[in-house]
């Protein structure tokens, strides 16, 4: 990030931070915003716009400023994470104790899947996958999440993944793509073979609208798992569709039982 780009950045978050800390009151208006944020008034007024016209703040009749609620929207999906950690753990930790195997909880964001929760297998010869942030299109868990969405839906999911791994999907990949996707739709799991001799299983995790909202991943060697993959892949289903109830969701659609 240019140097530029980082001052203003700070200085937004400092008049953000003045305006937080006087809502409670009155509000405040520019040229207390200048005084106590050490600006001077010119940019304590276009950094307030710029706030303003994002939503983050708005201006009584009084051109004194408060906040809105979109902080308050955003911490509340950071706590619908939390909260879906600690209903998803004992599910996680139940999958690792039947197969002791690398166990992942992601959550969908656009084109990304943010890897929020993970079990390490104790075996010596494991996975060792990446465990922070993966594009949708190259993991089980993305591809398990977004077979669930509508077209247009998956068509920006996979447009927003291609983008930030700088490919385009050729016509062919996006039609093998949308085949493997409406399988693992129909069959309630997902896989993905990036030929690294890992076997992975993702099942989606969605809300009471069956809108997928995350998905829980078991993975291993390949020469350990596939011989055991109907249980593998039952065992998946089973634990997100417990976790989507316990949610407070609905589990999400399976065409057939046999996960």
């Amino acid at each position: 990030m240019a140097a530029g780009t980082s001052n203003m950045l700070l200085r937004g978050l400092t008049v953000l931070e003045a305006v937080a800390r006087s809502s409670s009151r009155r509000g405040i208006g520019v040229t207390e915003i200048a005084i106590e944020t050490a600006l001077d008034k010119s940019t304590a007024s276009r950094i307030l716009a710029f706030l303003r016209d994002a939503g983050y703040i708005r201006q009584d009749g009084y051109r004194r400023y408060r906040l809105t609620n979109k902080l308050s929207q955003l911490s509340a999906g950071y706590s619908d994470i939390e909260d879906l950690i600690l209903v998803a753990r004992p599910h996680l930790e139940e999958l690792h104790a039947e197969f002791d195997e690398e166990i992942y909880l992601a959550v969908l964001d656009g084109g990304h899947m943010h890897f929020v929760d993970y079990i390490a297998s104790t075996r010596v010869v494991r996975s060792n996958l990446s465990k922070s942030e993966r594009l949708v299109h190259e993991t089980a868990a993305g591809r398990a999440a977004i077979a669930l969405l509508g077209s247009d839906e998956r068509q920006r999911a996979l447009t927003l993944s291609a983008a930030a791994a700088n490919i385009e999907f050729s016509a062919a990949d996006l039609a093998a793509i949308e085949r493997e996707l409406d399988e693992a739709r129909d069959r309630g799991w997902a896989g993905h073979d990036a030929g690294d001799e890992v076997t992975r299983f993702a099942a989606p995790i969605v809300d009471s609208g069956g809108v997928p909202l995350a998905a829980m991943c078991i993975s291993g060697p390949s020469f350990r798992v596939d011989p055991r993959s109907a249980e593998f892949s039952a065992a998946v289903v089973r634990a997100a569709r417990q976790t989507s109830e316990e949610f407070g969701c609905s589990p999400a659609p399976s065409a057939a039982n046999n996960t």
